[in-house]
């Protein structure tokens, strides 16, 4: 997870910062200083600009809106306003940008309706600079709906609402890249556009009409464009674009909802404009806001932010959601932050592809032949790919992918979850005393032998023998007699095709000599070897019937049909258009002892994990646990790991405590962790409490112009204040070209500009979001501690003990430009911890840092639009000792797992020890708005 990353950083951020990386100051050279007040005639003073090239509102409602230098200024600037139709709207007085910003709050006055453009103004010496700002000023109303479009949608074509209606400009149609026959494909289809009944839930207004896209039952694997009216103007005072929110409804869903949509986009003005995005379905859409939005209240900050890269994001996603007591910002990147869909995808996807033991019986050869996507699930998943047991998923030519991750360190993650976490393929005892690690059956003195030695001499559970309750290790799907041996294997060979390793497909005749160690194969053909086709156990939880807590199958509903109503109840789980089912979202819901009664819990059938009645228990000698206790259960580590879902406790956290957690998640099209399903689910737990979730295509999108180019993402000109509290970037460009995809596009680490850009994306959106920070340029270098002259190291290695745990792991930390100057003696910071992925360490990500340390100090970046100081600080999340092969997953391991790593408490203990020697500033009350 994350394991390398090595990259030829190419996009615009990074020749910005190269250009500045040693010090240089915003008034002069570093070599002089200048006089007070003084400045070097027109060198610095760049020009003039507003926020928005145009706003609107309504008589009686103020728009706030922002006049900024283009470059820091050394003397006060003073702005003064002209309009061009004063009666209309104007910015009264003048605006004073003092010596070292570049920032002035300015209120547009809104008196009657029509149009007028404001001209700011200001001048020194010789030199004037200007910029305008369009208004208008509307009515507080909608205009009523006309105008319809009917016709054939193509790839690479556009169905447009022609002029002249006020439904001008919507639009259906999708990218060119539809046409191709990979997974993102799209048929033709006959679309049509037209007005439809307002949907506005309660507490909302309308923005724009609500537009009707068809055939309304349509759902796709890719997602569709969708261009819908919206009047910004009629934004409350005090809100912007990030307010603006969607209304659905479609089949199954007859009640207006608020769906979160992808790579929201405005064009035209605040009174005829459209809102651009994408949706995976179509429907009725309408464009609405909260009447109270833009409301501000107190909110404590508590100046700490954590985020982390892979097994990084699911150490961050725990800790964060865990300790919101301590966190501002949760920021998971590109790693599985909900464990229910993650151990769904390993069950039915990494572990699957097998025959059934009744598809064994009707095709015994075809069965052999091995593993197969044909044994697997349908996928219906947006961006999830599918693989199966015999053929992980890798695009062996494609980089970014953040290490090789072959079959071998496929099974060290697994062997190393089991460590952190216990096993979730099953539980070994009920003894809450003993090791989880290792199957029922297997000693746990096994894993402790050589690797050859487990490879020659697998164990092997006979099968059942009347009488003998240690015979026969049964499994509904595959054993369901105890017919079969059951054994531990090895694996680890890959097919080479072409002498290059096929990463991922499993080499039968290769040197198989990795154990397998938290698996059992059936052995079907008793040879005590696992051969193709034979099948590897997987009882993660009992069996039970995911229909949802109405007690009935969606194919039982009334009014079922597959292609236009697959939904009729409305309660199938889907991230964005109902987060809040139950019917097929990977987990049984209802009180875990109470029976499947409609209404209240979903059926499971209590025989255990085995998933067959009356087998030998633990107690009889068995293998099997939890039949007949009449409550459901979960093999160890899958309990554990649903204990402590990010997701899950997303979704049941107290509203007053998750309001002031703030979200940002990225995920790639194309990881081979699968990542981005699972935090599309994470951001869609904050949707269905209630919060406006965005997200981003790229990160070039979030400057909302709609540019998916990763190459022109350049934080400073964000509009990060309307990007959103709750954000997720989904990057890697569905029809990409072949040489992007070879370059890592959409991989688990990206391609080299995606890589610095998920950086710099998420710590610019954390610097966004704090008060008060500071943003002056300084004159300052990065000084590593050991280098020559280095007397006060500013990015340093410590190696940190817990005072609780007594465990030692080394921690790197980088101090922002101007730590050690005398003025700032005073000043406190705000703390980013950065998780690194699994099988590196701290310094992996140290580079990263210095690159984003440039940006808190370049004087090419005006004051306002620059990262605020923050100090960051890289915590260790290697095995240490014995702890475990090569990650932790920053979670704190089972009392009963040998040497086992207590992370979460090592990180609690680590950040007093930051607070204690650091000036770290503390918990703050300021006014937030949503």
């Amino acid at each position: 997870m994350l394991r390398t990353m090595n990259f030829s950083p190419v996009s615009r951020a990074f020749v910005v910062v190269s250009a500045f990386f040693f010090g240089v100051s915003a008034c002069s050279d570093p070599e002089t200083t200048p006089l007070p007040n003084s400045c070097p005639d027109n060198a610095f003073f760049s020009g003039l600009e507003f926020n928005h090239a145009n706003v609107g509102t309504i008589v009686g409602v103020t728009r706030r809106d922002a006049i900024n230098l283009k470059t820091d200024f050394c003397d006060d600037v003073e702005i003064s306003f002209s309009s061009s139709n004063p009666a209309v709207a104007n910015i009264t007085g003048t605006a004073l940008i003092p010596t070292g910003t570049s920032q002035a709050a300015v209120d547009v006055l809104a008196l009657s309706e029509g149009r007028t453009t404001i001209t700011a103004t200001t001048t020194h010496g010789d030199f004037t600079r200007e910029a305008t700002l369009d208004v208008v000023i509307t009515p507080n109303s909608v205009p009523a709906c006309a105008g319809s479009a009917l016709g054939r949608v193509d790839p690479g074509a556009l169905l447009t609402v022609a002029a002249g209606t006020s439904l001008a400009g919507a639009t259906l149609g999708m990218h060119e890249g539809a046409s191709r026959a990979d997974e993102f494909h799209v048929d033709p289809f006959d679309g049509s556009i037209g007005c439809a009944t307002d949907q506005v839930p309660a507490g909302y207004r309308a923005l724009g009409p609500a537009v009707t896209f068809g055939p309304a039952h349509f759902r796709a694997q890719r997602e569709i464009d969708l261009a819908i009216p919206v009047r910004t103007s009629l934004l409350p005072a005090g809100a912007n674009r990030s307010h603006v929110v969607i209304a659905y409804t479609g089949p199954s869903i007859t009640e207006p909802r608020i769906v979160p949509i992808a790579t929201h986009a405005y064009t035209g003005d605040a009174e005829n404009g459209l809102l651009h995005f994408q949706s995976p379905r179509l429907g009725t859409f309408q464009a609405v806001v909260k009447t109270d939005a833009g409301t501000p209240r107190r909110r404590t900050y508590k100046f700490n932010g954590v985020t982390g890269f892979s097994m990084g994001s699911m150490g961050s996603a725990q800790v964060g959601m865990r300790h919101p007591e301590l966190f501002d910002f949760v920021a998971p990147l590109g790693g599985p932050p909900d464990f229910v869909q993650a151990l769904n995808y390993f069950r039915n996807f990494n572990f699957g592809g097998f025959c059934t033991e009744t598809e064994r019986v009707s095709d015994p050869s075809g069965c052999e032949s091995g593993s197969s996507l044909i044994h697997t699930p349908v996928n219906d998943v947006l961006y999830q790919h599918v693989q199966d047991y015999e053929h992980w998923y890798y695009k062996d030519e494609y980089a970014g992918q953040g290490g090789t991750f072959d079959r071998r360190e496929w099974l060290q993650i697994f062997r190393d979850v089991s460590f952190m976490y216990g096993n979730p393929n099953t539980t070994r005892s009920d003894d809450p005393s003993e090791p989880q690690i290792t199957p029922p059956g297997v000693p746990d003195s096994f894993r402790e032998m050589p690797d050859s030695f487990r490879c020659a001499n697998p164990i092997i559970i006979p099968p059942h023998v009347d009488g003998m309750p240690t015979t026969g290790y049964y499994d509904d799907e595959f054993n369901p007699q105890g017919q079969y041996p059951v054994m531990t294997y090895c694996d680890g060979a890959e097919i080479r095709l072409g002498g290059e390793r096929d990463i991922g497909v499993w080499d039968p005749l290769g040197t198989n000599d990795y154990p397998a160690e938290t698996f059992m194969a059936v052995d079907i053909n008793a040879n005590g070897t696992r051969e193709p086709g034979e099948p590897i156990v997987r009882t993660f939880w009992e069996n039970f019937s995911d229909i949802g807590l109405d007690g009935i199958a969606s194919a039982d509903e009334t009014g079922y049909d597959a292609a236009t109503n697959p939904d009729p109840a409305g309660d199938d789980f889907d991230f964005q258009f109902n987060p809040t089912g139950t019917e097929r979202n990977g987990k049984r819901d209802g009180e875990s002892c109470t029976a499947g009664a409609a209404g209240v819990a979903e059926p499971f059938n209590d025989v255990g994990l085995d998933g067959v009645a009356g087998t030998p228990q633990f107690a009889d000698g068995g293998y099997d646990t939890g039949e007949g206790n009449g409550c459901y259960d979960y093999s160890a580590g899958a309990g554990r790991m649903f204990g402590r879902n990010p997701t899950g406790i997303a979704y049941t956290m107290d509203a007053s405590t998750l309001r002031d957690l703030d979200i940002f998640a990225d995920g790639g099209i194309r990881d081979l962790l699968n990542s981005l399903p699972s935090e599309n689910n994470f951001i869609g737990a904050f949707g269905a409490r209630g919060f406006g979730v965005h997200m981003y295509n790229s990160h070039q999108t979030m400057d909302l112009a709609g540019g998916p180019e990763d190459g022109n993402f350049y934080f400073p000109d964000v509009p990060w204040a309307e990007v959103g509290s709750h954000a997720i970037v989904r990057y890697g460009d569905p029809d990409a070209s072949e040489q992007l995809k070879i370059d890592g596009d959409g991989g688990h680490v990206g391609t080299a500009t995606q890589l610095i850009n998920r950086v710099i994306g998420v710590l610019a959106w954390m610097s966004s979001r704090w008060p008060d920070g500071d943003r002056r340029s300084v004159v300052d270098t990065l000084c590593k501690e050991g280098s020559p002259g280095c007397v006060q190291p500013n990015q340093f290695i410590r190696d940190f003990t817990s005072p609780t745990t007594n465990r030692t792991g080394p921690v790197s930390i980088v101090l922002p430009p101007g730590y050690y100057e005398e003025e700032n003696a005073g000043l406190r910071y705000p703390v980013v911890y950065f998780m690194h992925g699994y099988g590196m360490d701290p310094q992996g990500l140290v580079d990263l840092g210095a690159l984003v340390w440039a940006f808190m100090r370049l004087p090419t970046i005006p004051e306002a639009r620059r990262m605020q100081k923050m100090i960051f600080v890289f915590p260790d999340g290697l095995c240490r000792g014995n702890e475990c092969i090569q990650g932790t997953f920053y979670t704190d391991a089972p009392e009963s797992t040998p040497n086992g790593a207590q992370m979460e408490q090592w990180l609690l203990d680590l950040k007093g020890y930051v607070d204690g020697e650091f000036r770290t500033r503390g918990p703050d009350e300021f006014d937030y708005v949503e």
